[in-house]
């Protein structure tokens, strides 16, 4: 199913059981997301489900969160399976869809502007309560003109409230993608227009997180994610196309060298970023549905759901490149080790016996630095969503004196403790990223002729498992992980030949 707006996804996860009501009145400043990471915490993969807050105190809009808080919900929120995310991106990428342009739109129901805009009439909470500078929009998708193209980029970078009228907008680096625009702008001396997007189609959410080349509209990549044009219409105060079906726009200008102290917020690195000068939205209009929603969602310390979306959109680019672009046929899976800070821990599966290429794809990866640490290659009968299985692979497969590369002088934004570590060694301080750092291929796949896994065979399993019912035992559900190791190991319990 395709959906052509936040409402209709979040209507099938209520049907499904999938999404809780809290009718209890709850606190935007601190108690919105401590229940959120509560929920984060203690319910695993399979167990998750979203939250809606549908009293919050002083307000009469309802937050929700956790929509995309797993792998299951991002897949069905584009109508597909989980195992088919990366094809599914590589398909998007091939064929972008241009936005269609509308002339009424749900999101201009209701208009604020002048001196009626005040953004404290938003429920924006505070994700880090006692530790963030104030409420933030984490989950918003930003939209900036090129001054120069024309072409509207859309990305997702930290917007803190600053007071009724003014928001704080901080790209996190100058090679973000709004950064340059703003860099443009401030070099002809003009304002930047800005259209703040809450609470759009899920695939708004997932495009506006990815790694995508300068100069791609992701509206046209969101399109082609959801299977359809999507629907956007002419701002009210800014010449920006703006999603009709959004539940909330802020729109503002963005002008050259204002600055006002942003932060700190805590980061989805697991740490929390420090207060620095950042860019200054002032608000000209504050759109949104009658009825609308608060879409937002919990980053920091993982894993969260702003780490499932900024990994997919890290892993759906960069599968397309690998396989569309560098054509690496060994290679046959991507993930985000769960727990990672940020996108330290890459996992790349490629198929068993080929482990030249995998060592040829470490050295590729290293040379693409979006931030990983740890880049972990491991066989196809690892499945390299299942913590597990990975950490048998490692303690198994991996010659610590003979499989361990160390790429030096790589270059990060990411101000961790090992990098703040390395600093104080060099008596420097952490002033302006880049800093510097390394990065690690960790080759996890076989190498020799080996003994077949020490489990029954195949056609055992398949037997026993045909019978369950007649066992009186819970339901099953199978684990990927032991259906990947009795799919690629043989059944008779003979070795398994690497020789080709």
């Amino acid at each position: 199913m395709n959906y052509r707006d936040l409402r209709e996804f979040v209507e099938v996860l209520e049907g499904e059981n999938k999404l809780k009501h809290i009718s209890a009145p709850v606190d935007r400043e601190w108690e919105i997301a401590c229940i959120a990471r509560w929920v984060l915490e203690c319910f695993g993969e399979g167990e998750q489900f979203a939250l809606q807050f549908d009293q919050v105190r002083g307000y009469e809009i309802p937050v929700i969160v956790g929509l995309y808080s797993c792998r299951d919900f991002y897949a069905r929120a584009l109508g597909i399976d989980s195992s088919e995310i990366l094809n599914h991106w590589s398909t998007a990428l091939r064929n972008p869809l241009k936005p269609r342009i509308v002339t009424t739109a749900p999101v201009q129901e209701v208009v604020a502007t002048g001196g009626h805009v005040d953004l404290s009439s938003l429920p924006v909470p505070v994700w880090t309560p006692g530790r963030d500078g104030g409420p933030y929009i984490p989950s918003a998708g930003i939209i900036t003109r090129d001054p120069e193209s024309g072409v509207q980029n859309m990305g997702v970078y930290r917007v803190q409230v600053q007071d009724a009228q003014q928001a704080g907008l901080f790209f996190g680096t100058e090679m973000q993608h709004g950064a340059i625009h703003y860099a443009k702008y401030c070099k002809q001396n003009k304002p930047m227009p800005v259209a703040i997007v809450i609470g759009g189609p899920p695939s708004l959410n997932f495009a506006a997180a990815a790694k995508t080349a300068y100069g791609q509209d992701e509206l046209e990549i969101a399109g082609a994610l959801a299977g359809f044009e999507i629907e956007v219409v002419a701002g009210e105060t800014v010449d920006l196309l703006i999603p009709a079906a959004a539940e909330i726009v802020i729109e503002g200008l963005v002008w050259p060298e204002k600055r006002f102290s942003e932060g700190p917020f805590g980061e989805g690195l697991g740490y929390m970023n420090f207060a620095a000068p950042a860019p200054v939205v002032e608000v000209s209009a504050i759109c949104r549905r009658r009825d609308a929603i608060f879409h937002g969602y919990v980053q920091q310390l993982g894993p969260s759901e702003g780490h499932v979306i900024w990994e997919m959109g890290l892993l759906g680019p960069l599968w397309f490149y690998l396989k569309d672009k560098l054509k690496l046929g060994a290679l046959t899976d991507l993930a985000v080790l769960r727990g990672s800070a940020g996108l330290g821990m890459l996992a790349v599966q490629v198929k068993l016996g080929h482990t030249a290429e995998a060592r040829e794809l470490g050295k590729v990866l290293s040379q693409i630095n979006f931030g990983q640490k740890t880049i972990l290659l491991v066989d196809d009968d690892i499945d390299i969503h299942d913590l597990e299985t990975i950490q048998w692979a490692l303690s198994s497969r991996v010659d610590w004196e003979h499989d361990i590369e160390v790429v030096k002088d790589m270059q990060t934004y990411q101000l961790d403790p090992a990098i703040l570590a390395a600093l104080q060694r060099q008596h420097h301080a952490a002033n302006k990223p880049p800093y510097t750092s390394c990065m690690t291929i960790i080759d996890a796949t076989l190498k020799c002729d080996t003994p077949e896994v020490s489990l029954p065979g195949r056609s055992h399993m398949a037997k026993a498992f045909e019978r369950w019912q007649e066992y009186g035992l819970p339901e099953l559900k199978k684990r990927q992980r032991l259906e990947r190791l009795l799919e690629k190991h043989s059944d008779e319990g003979i070795q398994f030949n690497l020789a080709k």
